[in-house]
């Protein structure tokens, strides 16, 4: 989350939505904001009973924390601090921007279902304040090091430092993923620039490296990635590099002709998606239809063998901490 957050603080609830700032983590942009004594819109709202969800529908009692001090990862709405991702939802309110701090344990909400109110739990990950402390420490330097990247003003140096993030072995923030699910539309505005750098992750890309990122990335560059056909005809040849729907679909947005015949031996592949972007793609690239290439979306999922149905989506996609 320290990527997302406009600010984050360490603080002590006084009473309802006031605090006292104990500590700013991350500093908000402007300073007029940095007061020792603010609010968080809705937390007094915020539920301290833990796993009173579940609680509440078996009729037994639980624990409710006691402490006042908490860390926010906070978003700025309408002139107003507010935790990120706050619900107030079946009588509960919770954020999964807040993090209670009790006798040195952190204790976190998580949606019991969606849509649904958040519970608060112990944390599962970052489980004491020295965790969660050195954990956004490292958000942080993270969130620094990506914004020095897309400051970059060399766009072929920008396109190679940021096609480092779409592979895990090649990733400055490996093994967290944050910037991995954030890189495709940099990149995409890069265009043609980013062509070769996408092209040199494929080639260093270890046996461990899902490259359906780069693919992905080529397939939005669309025409401007026609240098990138022979590496995306030999990622044809092996599923477990990259979801083969996900190559077909590149493969066609590129309008090059000379792929057809690495393509056709899809037609009657197992998954039918599979086949029904096989099609597409000869469809598309057959001469006299070439001006119509990259004008389908390819379809918003597919299911091969090689990714079941749990792979990330043609459309954008990110995730958090």
């Amino acid at each position: 989350m320290s990527a997302d957050a406009d600010a984050i603080v360490l603080g002590e609830q006084t009473k309802g939505d006031q605090i006292k700032v104990l500590k700013w983590l991350r500093v908000p942009k402007d300073a007029e904001l940095t007061k020792k004594n603010s609010e968080i819109r809705g937390l007094g709202k915020h539920s301290k009973k833990i796993n009173a969800f579940w609680s509440n529908f078996r009729k037994t009692d639980s624990k409710s924390l006691t402490t006042r001090r908490f860390v926010a990862f906070l978003e700025r709405i309408d002139g107003t601090w507010q935790s990120i991702a706050t619900i107030d939802h079946s009588g509960l309110c919770g954020s999964c921007g807040l993090i209670w701090i009790q006798e040195g344990q952190c204790y976190r909400y998580s949606q019991v279902m969606n849509p649904g109110p958040y519970d608060l739990f112990e944390a599962s990950d970052n489980k004491t304040e020295k965790d969660l402390m050195a954990s956004i420490e490292v958000g942080l330097k993270d969130a620094e090091r990506w914004n020095r990247v897309l400051a970059m003003e060399d766009k072929s140096a920008r396109a190679s430092a940021l096609a480092e993030y779409a592979m895990v072995s090649t990733s400055p923030e490996n093994p967290r993923s944050t910037y991995r699910f954030r890189v495709r539309e940099p990149l995409r505005s890069l265009g043609g620039t980013a062509v070769g750098a996408l092209r040199s992750q494929i080639a260093k890309a270890t046996p461990e490296d899902s490259l359906n990122e780069v693919v992905l990335i080529l397939y939005d560059i669309g025409k401007d990635a026609k240098k990138a056909v022979p590496d995306l005809i030999t990622l044809l040849k092996d599923d477990k590099r990259a979801n083969p729907y996900y190559v077909l679909s590149a493969i066609r947005t590129t309008a090059d002709a000379g792929a057809i015949a690495a393509i056709r031996p899809f037609l009657k592949h197992e998954n039918a998606q599979v086949r029904e972007e096989a099609e597409k793609a000869v469809a598309a690239l057959e001469p006299s239809k070439t001006e119509q290439a990259g004008t389908e979306q390819p379809a918003t999922r597919s299911e091969s063998k090689s990714e079941g149905s749990d792979k990330p989506q043609p459309e954008s996609e990110e995730r958090s901490r």
